[in-house]
C-alpha cells in the first residue's frame, strides 16, 4: 500500500513579549497529522451482505490496489442523503440495515474513487447499483454466505478475474 503523509506543524509563542529570535522564548510544537493515500488502485470489488434481508444487498463498491491492500477515506467529502429514484433504487438494492451504510461507503470508498476517476457521490452511487443490478447472478457463488465478494472489475467496470 502507498500511504502518504502529510503533517501541519503549528508553531505557538508561548512568551508572546519576546521575539522568536531570542533564546528565552519558549515554543509548543503542536503536531497534527493528516493521513492519505496516494490514489493508485488498479481494479474495484463489488461486495454484498445478507445481514437483515433474506436476498442479497449492496455491501459496497471497494477500489483495490491489489488482493490484500485498497485505499480508503482519501479526501473530505460532504454527504448528501439520496433522493427521488435514486434513493428508491438504493432502498431495494443496498438495505442500509437501520444504520449510515451508505454514509460510510461514501466517505472510506467513494472518497478514493471520486479522487482517483472524479466522480461525484450521485455517480458513485449510480455506478455501484448498475454493476449490482448487471451482475447479480454472480451472488450465486456465495453459498448463501452474509458477506461476499460477488465479482471484480476493471476501471470501466468490466468483470475481471478476481486476484488471489
Amino acid at each position: 500500500m502507498i500511504l502518504t503523509k502529510s503533517i501541519q506543524f503549528y508553531l505557538i509563542n508561548i512568551n508572546k513579549k519576546t521575539k522568536i529570535k531570542k533564546k528565552r522564548d519558549f515554543f509548543l510544537f503542536y503536531i497534527n497529522p493528516i493521513m492519505y493515500m496516494t490514489l493508485n488502485y488498479n481494479y474495484y470489488e463489488l461486495a454484498v451482505q445478507r445481514w437483515c434481508t433474506d436476498d442479497y444487498q449492496i455491501h459496497g463498491l471497494w477500489p483495490q490496489i491489489n488482493a490484500t491492500d485498497y485505499p480508503s477515506y482519501c479526501e473530505d467529502v460532504n454527504y448528501t442523503p439520496p433522493s427521488g429514484s435514486l434513493l428508491n433504487a438504493m432502498n431495494k438494492q443496498w438495505n442500509e440495515c437501520g444504520g449510515d451504510l451508505w454514509i460510510h461507503e461514501w466517505e472510506k470508498h467513494g472518497s478514493c474513487i471520486k479522487s482517483q476517476m472524479g466522480i461525484n457521490e450521485e455517480s458513485f452511487f449510480n455506478i455501484t447499483l448498475k454493476i449490482f443490478t448487471d451482475y447479480f447472478n454472480l451472488t450465486e457463488s456465495c453459498n448463501q454466505q452474509q458477506e461476499c465478494i460477488i465479482g471484480c472489475f476493471d476501471l470501466d467496470y468490466n468483470l475481471i478475474p478476481c486476484e488471489e
